[in-house]
């Protein structure tokens, strides 16, 4: 299991006046599966709220919203290879001419060989990156010789920081209880719905509009929202010789 890497795009000119602003949820569904196709991932189900939109997928999840954009992949998705369709996307059909913020980050490889370019190696992906942005910053938190996590991000001058707090918990685990897993293995009359419900999940974040989806004959994604703004996805892949699950939200008390 690759963990894969995420992205997350904030779009507007710093001056610009709210009337000057489009959305990004303007785009045509069509125009995003064939921006997934680029990334070697399809589109499964979407739900909507009036804050934002969450797309499944079958490598991870998106989510949409009047100026941010957040692409989470795994597995050898080619992240990547959606960003300068996206810079069209944005400019087309929401007229956003600018990004305010950028921000990408991964956990190293378990199995860096298995990649596509350019996520082939992080100076690859950092390569890549500054042939797009000519502001970019990239680090390692870490030891590069065991487990680390890599990052690169907009170097913004100070008059151009966004003062709109952008904050989110994410937390990644593995060699999880193969007893706990099984409940992410699909069986006979089972449904996404049902496994949400009884593994506890649909409680992690009450009140919150769930699009879960359990895959066969294992593997279980889902999205959820509320009304606020507020967002989670949850990734698991249950096999035990390579457990994973992930869990993101922005919920503030969480923070």
């Amino acid at each position: 299991m690759n963990v894969g890497p995420r992205s997350c795009w904030r779009f507007g000119s710093p001056g610009s006046s709210p009337t000057q602003i489009k959305d990004l949820r303007a785009t045509p569904r069509s125009k995003w599966d064939l921006l997934m196709k680029d990334v070697q991932c399809s589109i499964i189900s979407v739900t909507k709220t009036d804050k934002q939109e969450a797309y499944v997928f079958s490598a991870s999840s998106m989510f949409v919203s009047k100026r941010r954009f957040i692409l989470k992949t795994c597995g050898t998705t080619l992240l990547m290879k959606a960003l300068v369709p996206l810079l069209k996307l944005a400019r087309d059909y929401s007229g956003f001419d600018s990004i305010q913020s950028f921000f990408y980050s991964r956990k190293n490889f378990t199995e860096p060989s298995h990649q596509g370019y350019p996520h082939q190696n992080f100076q690859e992906e950092i390569e890549f990156l500054n042939a797009i942005f000519p502001n970019g910053a990239a680090y390692c938190m870490g030891r590069i010789n065991s487990d680390c996590w890599y990052l690169y991000t907009l170097d913004l001058p100070e008059s151009q920081v966004i003062n709109q707090p952008d904050q989110t918990l994410e937390i990644l685990m593995s060699e999880l209880d193969p007893a706990v897993m099984d409940q992410f293995y699909m069986k006979d009359g089972d449904t996404a719905k049902d496994v949400t419900r009884e593994s506890g999940i649909c409680d992690l974040i009450p009140g919150s509009v769930i699009d879960a989806t359990l895959f066969n004959p294992c593997g279980y994604s889902m999205n959820g929202m509320k009304s606020d703004g507020t967002y989670c996805t949850i990734h698991i892949t249950p096999e035990p010789e390579f457990s994973y699950v992930s869990f993101e939200t922005n919920k503030s008390d969480l923070l």
